[in-house]
This record gives structure tokens, sequence and C-alpha cells, in this order.
């Protein structure tokens, strides 16, 4: 019996001993593929919002290497990233928002071009996990929904909402909650970037 027992713990220690081993394989191999990785997405997100940049400013020359030149600022809880868009002359010309909105089903990152005024020039998603065939039309491939944001502004949109909440903005049938917070993520682009310039930041 006591044999047995000795043996049995010596399995387990065994089995212990391997199970530990196979871990520390597969989490060396998770951080090695997130390293090798990491630099591959983080272009892949470069090119996208590049080739995106030109949609939000709506065609709108500029000199200046944009997303090499922008400030995170955190307004009412949420973080943005404002990039300067300046001409021949180094005059900021147009300025672009990147933030983040939580979705139906997860984060929903986008680009917001808006001009001195505060105007918007364009709206474009970078990137979401939204339900196909619902809530993926806020894609400009898949709808032309981004574009009812072109030309509005915190002074010309006073309720800044989906038509179901009372708003300007159309609603998906069977997909509220998706536009819904694609609209309040904007609109609080806006207004982050109206409070930079507020307090002095141009």
């Amino acid at each position: 019996m006591r044999q047995l027992i000795e043996k049995w713990k010596n399995y387990a220690a065994y089995q212990s001993g391997l199970l530990a081993v196979v871990c520390g394989i597969a989490a060396i191999l998770l951080v090695t593929a997130q390293w090798l990785t990491q630099p591959v997405i983080a272009q892949r997100i470069a090119e996208d919002q590049n080739a995106l940049l030109h949609a939000v400013l709506n065609g709108k020359s500029y000199s200046n290497s944009v997303f090499s030149q922008g400030e995170t600022i955190n307004f009412e809880g949420s973080s943005f990233d404002l990039f300067p868009v300046k001409n021949d002359t180094g005059s900021v010309i147009a300025w672009v928002i990147r933030g983040e909105q939580e979705g139906y089903s997860g984060p929903i990152r986008y680009l917001v071009g808006v001009d001195t005024r505060g105007e918007i020039l364009g709206v474009r998603i970078i990137s979401h996990s939204e339900t196909p065939g619902l809530g993926d039309k806020i894609e400009r491939m898949k709808s032309s929904w981004i574009l009812g944001f072109n030309h509005r502004s915190l002074t010309n949109t006073p309720l800044w909402a989906v038509k179901k909440d009372g708003g300007d903005f159309d609603q998906f049938t069977g997909a509220t909650i998706t536009p819904r917070s694609v609209v309040k993520g904007v609109h609080k682009a806006l207004q982050a970037l109206a409070h930079q310039k507020e307090n002095g930041h141009e």
C-alpha cells in the first residue's frame, strides 16, 4: 500500500511538473508572438489611418505629417488624440481627432476631421467589432450613414442623438446601440477640441 501511495505521489509530481513546463513554454510563445506581431499591427493601423486621412479632411490639402504631431488630452473621462493639419506656411487649417467609444460588441475607434470653425469635414471608422450586417453599417463601404456627420458642428446641431432619442441622426433597423455610440463619441470629440481651444491651445 505504501509503495502504491509513493508511486502515486511521484506520478502526481511528474504530472504537475510537466504541466508547469508546458504552461511556461506556452507563455513564452505567447509573449514572443505578441512581440513579433505588435509592430506589424501598429504599422497596419498607421496605414489604415493614412488611407482615411483624405476622407476625413474631405480632400483638403495639407503639408505636414499629420499623425506625427499630435497630443493626447483627457476630457470627461475619455482620451482623445488631437492632430493639427497645417498648410505650406505652417498655419493650422484643420484638426483630426482620434477617439474611441464603446459600442455594442466592443470599442469603436474613429477619426474626425474638423475645420477651424469647428465644423466637421468628415468622420471615418478605423476599427470595430460590431455585428456584421447590422452595426457594421457605420463603415463607409457598407453604407452612407457616416456621411451624415459632414458639416455638423456644436452650434448647428443642438441635440446629438439618433432619431429614436429625439435627435437628427438615423439609426439602423435592429441596431440602435452602434449608431448611438458613434454619435456620442463624435459629439464628445468635438467638445474635447472646443474645450482645448478655449483653454488657449491652438
